[in-house]
């Protein structure tokens, strides 16, 4: 896996160093991924150019936050040797996409919440990454999402405006065609739409 020269340090330290360091007031650590795709032009009476499109997750309905869309990641675990580590295990279980390279950072997000009782303050950092062909089938990559079934049910290509609809207070759209509709956990629509911004910025899209 490939790490952006700019992104080693910190984020490629051993994890309990990095953490116990860098942030021994945070008792959880969450990474994410934006994985994007930007579709072959197709004939059309408009001739319009393909935009970039993100991979979204659609959270079990027995999960908590049902049926919210969202980007690939979770908690990083003990054994994990980085971060970084951390974050292509996760996109790998929920996607069965292996990450090839970690590009840029896009947000850090700290906030604090309730658990048995006590306030815990958890953070998350969020990536735009590459990623390869999955399994090796024949076929789009793009097609060959495979995912966790105990923490989410449908996958869909969401391109930026429909996004940003929602994040502005509009209705979302259908996104997999079975009427479940955009909407998102807190903040990250907003970290979705400055994704796309990064995305575009590093591949002049």
């Amino acid at each position: 896996m490939q790490i952006s020269p700019h992104l080693t340090t910190p984020y490629t330290l051993p994890l309990s160093t990095f953490t116990t360091t860098h942030y021994p007031h945070c008792t959880t650590f969450i990474v994410g991924a934006y994985i994007f795709t930007t579709p072959s032009p197709s004939p059309s009476p408009t001739n319009s150019t393909p935009q970039p499109q993100t991979l979204l997750l659609l959270r079990s309905p027995t999960d908590s936050y049902p049926l919210h869309w969202e980007n690939p990641g979770g908690s990083t675990d003990p054994s994990d040797p980085t971060l970084l580590a951390a974050l292509a295990r996760e996109v790998f279980e929920e996607t069965g996409l292996p990450v090839t390279k970690v590009v840029d950072l896009v947000a850090v997000d700290e906030w604090t919440r309730v658990r048995r009782g006590r306030g815990v303050r958890e953070m998350k950092w969020s990536f735009l990454v590459e990623v390869g062909g999955g399994d090796g089938e024949e076929g789009d990559w793009e097609e060959r999402v495979k995912l966790a079934p105990e923490e989410h049910c449908a996958w869909s290509w969401v391109g930026e405006e429909d996004i940003r609809k929602v994040v502005e207070g509009g209705e979302g759209i259908d996104a997999d065609g079975e009427g479940h509709r955009l909407r998102f956990i807190g903040d990250q629509g907003r970290n979705l739409l400055k994704a796309f911004e990064v995305y575009k910025r590093v591949y002049s899209v």
